[in-house]
């Protein structure tokens, strides 16, 4: 069974926004899509940005550097550079609270291309 960690008041994210959480060392963002909250991992998978800063376009989220989007649904990568899905968190409501199960699945940016 997944262990679910406290995040924030359910009201602390309104429809259309992003916020950066931390939870358990890893970054966390916790999406507002007209009123359903949505969770994932909040690095870019193409390169090393916090999707966060690049703000909600819709079901969208969109990588501030160089404009990848990924559906904050299901993670999938909807758009380049990016192609590697981002992984999303298990997210539940009660009593006025966020609380989010971590994916075991983490965001591998970096590295050298091998030729």
């Amino acid at each position: 069974m997944a262990e679910f960690h406290k995040l924030a008041p359910a009201n602390e994210v309104p429809p259309g926004e992003v916020r950066n959480y931390e939870v358990e060392g890893r970054p966390v963002a916790l999406c507002n899509v007209d009123g359903e909250l949505y969770a994932l991992e909040n690095i870019c998978t193409h390169a090393f940005a916090y999707l966060s800063e690049g703000g909600l376009v819709g079901e969208r989220i969109k990588c501030p550097l160089h404009g990848a989007t990924f559906d904050v649904k299901t993670g999938e990568a909807k758009s380049l550079p990016a192609v590697k899905a981002v992984p999303t968190h298990e997210v539940k409501v009660e009593d006025g609270v966020v609380y989010v199960a971590l994916n075991p699945k983490q965001v591998k940016v970096g590295g050298r291309r091998r030729r």
